[in-house]
């Protein structure tokens, strides 16, 4: 329960961020029929943020299945993906 329990604590947060200024939600997930999926997309103006929700300590390739397939399909919508991650170090990959 540990992946389900992290993931809901950080869309709970990101939902909080939105709703105590007085925002509307701009919070999507997205899964094909494949499996493939990105946890959170952040709508902003013409442009949707990824966000992939794990909660292991270590960054793993398979982390970023599901953000390769999406900015295939997103194209020039999609920008700046990002991965939370259980771990405490902060990375800069391409």
């Amino acid at each position: 329960m540990r992946s389900s329990l992290f993931e809901t604590l950080v869309i709970g947060e990101l939902l909080k961020s939105r709703y105590n200024p007085g925002l509307v939600s701009n919070l999507y997930f997205w899964r094909d029929n494949t499996g493939n999926e990105v946890d959170v997309l952040i709508e902003n103006a013409d442009k949707l943020l990824q966000l992939e929700i794990k909660s292991g300590s270590t960054i793993t390739k398979d982390y970023f299945t599901g953000i390769k397939k999406w900015l295939e399909i997103a194209g020039s919508e999609a920008y700046n993906p990002h991965i939370i991650y259980g771990g405490t170090e902060s990375h800069i990959r391409s």
